[in-house]
C-alpha cells in the first residue's frame, strides 16, 4: 500500500495528520497583502471579529460609499467592491457573518451563514452540504462551494437591495440615494424634479411632514402640527375670523340700473363691501422670545417660510392673518439704540397690561403681494 502524498513543508509529519489537517478559519487568516484602502479599520475589525457585525448593517456601511454603484445595481460583478458567498455548514449559526478574507488579490470576500443553497435551510439535500464542507476543510478543495458562490453573490446582493430600498433612512446614506424620498414626494404630487426647490422650505422638511400633506382633507390640527414642529413655537389657529370682502365694481348696486344686483330684496347691497366670517382664519404664534419675535417680522426669511407652509397646506382659497404674541417680559418700551422697528415691535412708554403682547397682527400675503408688485422688472426692453 502506497504512502500518502506529503505536501511541501510537511516532511517528517505523521501521514494521518497530513491527510486530515484542518486549514485555519477565514477570520484568522493573516493579512499578508494588506487591507483594502477604503476604510482599513473596518476591514481589520471584520477579519478579527466577523461575528460582531450584522450582515445588513455591514453592507449598508459599505454601500454608503459613493465611489461605486449601489450594491446589487452594478452592471458587472467587476464593478462591485466585494464578493459574497456562503459557508457550507450544518452547525447552528452564531451570527450572520461567517468570515472575512481581505488578504487575497481582488475585492475582499465575505462569507455568511444561513442564506444560500447549503445548510439545513437550503434547497439542496443535506449530504451536498456535508460533501462541500468535507472537500473544503479536509481536502482544500472549494470547487463546489466556489461554483455555488457565483449564484450566492448575486442573490445575496439582490436580497440586501430589496431590504435597503424599503428602508427610509438608507436613502440618506449617499448624496445620490434619494429613491425613498422620491416615493414619499410622489404621494404629495411633488415627485417630479421641476417641483422641488421652489420656495424657502427645504424639500426634506416637506417630506418629513408628508403625513399631513398627503391628506386630501385639510384641518386646523394639521397646520398647527406642521408649524409647531418646524418653528418650535406654540401655535394656535382661530377659525371664522370676520373680515370685509370687497365687492367687484361690476357687481355693485347703483341707482338707475336694472338687473339682479339692483333690486331691493332681490340681491341689492349697500356699500362696496360685505361682512364675511367663513373665508378667513388667524394663525397665532407665541408666546415668543424677543429674538423669535424679531425673526418673524415682515421682511425676514422665517416669515417667508410661514407663508410658504400655509400656501402649501391651505392653498389660496382662504384669506388669513398672522398674530405674533410677544412674551410680557420682553415687551419693553422704546429707547435710543434699542433696535426696535417702528410700527412692528415697539411700544411708547411702559405697557400697563401684565399680559403677553399680541398687538402685532398683519396679513403676510398682502405684504408679499405688495412687495412683488413694487419690485422692478428684470425684462429688457
Amino acid at each position: 500500500m502506497g504512502a500518502l502524498p506529503v505536501r511541501d513543508g510537511e516532511a517528517g509529519q505523521d501521514s494521518a495528520d497530513v491527510c486530515y489537517s484542518v486549514p485555519q478559519p477565514l477570520q484568522a487568516t493573516p493579512v499578508a497583502r494588506g487591507l483594502p484602502e477604503a476604510d482599513p479599520e473596518l476591514w481589520a475589525q471584520l477579519v478579527d471579529q466577523p461575528f460582531g457585525h450584522d450582515l445588513f448593517m455591514l453592507l449598508r456601511r459599505l454601500d454608503a460609499r459613493s465611489d461605486h454603484p449601489l450594491l446589487g445595481r452594478a452592471p458587472r460583478p467587476v464593478d462591485e467592491p466585494l464578493r459574497l458567498g456562503q459557508e457550507p455548514s450544518m452547525a447552528f449559526a452564531p451570527s450572520n457573518v461567517a468570515g472575512v478574507d481581505a488578504s487575497q488579490d481582488g475585492p475582499p470576500r465575505i462569507s455568511i451563514y444561513g442564506f444560500g443553497l447549503f445548510g439545513p435551510n437550503g434547497p439542496l439535500p443535506l449530504h451536498m452540504t456535508e460533501y462541500a464542507r468535507e472537500r473544503k476543510r479536509h481536502h482544500a478543495d472549494d470547487t463546489l462551494s466556489a461554483f455555488a458562490d457565483l449564484f450566492h453573490h448575486r442573490l445575496i446582493l439582490l436580497f440586501y437591495r430589496a431590504w435597503a430600498d424599503a428602508q427610509s433612512v438608507n436613502s440618506l446614506d449617499r448624496p445620490d440615494g434619494h429613491r425613498f424620498v422620491d416615493y414619499v414626494a410622489s404621494l404629495m404630487n411633488m415627485g417630479q424634479p421641476g417641483l422641488k426647490g421652489r420656495d424657502r422650505i427645504a424639500d426634506h422638511a416637506r417630506t418629513f411632514m408628508a403625513g399631513h400633506l398627503v391628506r386630501q382633507t385639510r384641518n386646523p390640527e394639521g397646520l398647527i402640527q406642521i408649524l409647531r414642529l418646524y418653528f418650535d413655537v406654540p401655535v394656535r389657529i382661530e377659525e371664522f375670523v370676520s373680515d370685509w370682502v370687497r365687492i367687484d365694481e361690476r357687481q355693485l348696486s347703483t341707482l338707475g340700473h336694472s338687473g339682479r344686483n339692483h333690486r331691493l330684496g332681490g340681491g341689492a347691497t349697500v356699500g362696496i363691501a360685505v361682512r364675511d366670517a367663513q373665508s378667513k382664519f388667524r394663525v397665532e404664534l407665541g408666546p415668543l422670545s424677543h429674538q423669535e419675535f424679531q425673526e418673524l417680522l415682515p421682511g425676514t426669511r422665517r416669515l417667508q417660510q410661514v407663508v410658504d407652509w400655509v400656501r402649501q397646506y391651505v392653498g389660496i382659497e382662504f384669506a388669513w392673518e398672522l398674530r405674533l404674541l410677544l412674551r410680557k417680559q420682553d415687551a419693553r418700551g422704546m429707547q435710543l439704540g434699542g433696535g426696535q422697528q417702528l410700527g412692528w415691535g415697539s411700544w411708547l412708554g411702559t405697557r400697563l397690561q401684565d399680559t403677553d403682547a399680541g398687538d402685532m397682527v398683519f396679513q403676510p400675503e398682502a405684504l408679499f403681494s405688495r412687495s412683488a408688485s413694487a419690485a422692478p422688472s428684470d425684462s429688457s426692453s
